[in-house]
């Protein structure tokens, strides 16, 4: 973020993000039987329950950041295989449909459809829209301990229970130094994420 106006514009974006992609990953275990979230007092929208201080700050700061992960016991998830793919996925299903909403609200808010129009609203929403983004593609990266890593760990080949848990260990750090390196470039990954928001978002749109 370049200014402290942005930060704090960013900030609802931030917490319904992470809220809601915790939530989902509570409801979804929920539902294939698994009341571990519950038990743990994660199936709320109250952001309370899933922010983690330190995460939200670094995302809001740094551009890099997360919330506390539900913990999920995958025995106990009926079937257990689409279960636990299902869970992994709950998240950044959400975080593209909020992305989805946001992109709505931004449109809404420039035609002065909410009643009134003030850029800071606007550009609230955008931020909101682009950090939801940023979640997707972020998650569904292949590495641990992200949900993209969970889903792509079924593709490794039976016996691979070492290879996943040095990866587990390992993975943090290779997230961190992704970041600070800027070794890979994933932008074209958002700008793809962006324009099947906006294709979904587009014939509602237009009925506004």
């Amino acid at each position: 973020m370049d200014s402290l106006q942005q930060i704090v514009m960013a900030v609802p974006g931030v917490v319904i993000g992470f809220a809601f992609h915790e939530y989902a990953h509570a409801q979804v275990a929920t539902w294939f039987g698994d009341d571990t979230p519950r038990l743990q007092g994660r199936l709320t929208l109250n952001p309370l329950a899933h922010l983690d201080p330190l995460g939200t700050l670094l995302l809001l700061l740094g551009g890099f950041g997360w919330a506390k992960p539900v913990m999920v016991n995958p025995s106990r998830l009926r079937p257990r295989v689409l279960g636990d793919i299902a869970v992994s996925l709950a998240g950044v299903a959400m975080n593209f449909l909020l992305a989805i909403v946001f992109l709505l609200l931004y449109t809404m808010a420039n035609r002065g459809l909410l009643g009134w129009y003030h850029p800071v609203l606007s550009e609230t929403f955008w931020i909101a829209m682009t950090l939801n983004i940023f979640l997707v593609g972020f998650n569904l990266l292949p590495i641990p301990p992200l949900d993209g890593f969970r889903v792509a760990s079924y593709l490794l080949p039976a016996g691979s229970h070492a290879l996943v848990d040095n990866l587990y260990r390992f993975g943090p750090l290779l997230l961190i130094l992704l970041f600070v390196t800027g070794i890979v470039d994933l932008s074209p990954v958002y700008e793809a994420i962006y324009q099947a928001v906006v294709w979904v978002a587009r014939p509602i749109a237009r009925l506004l």
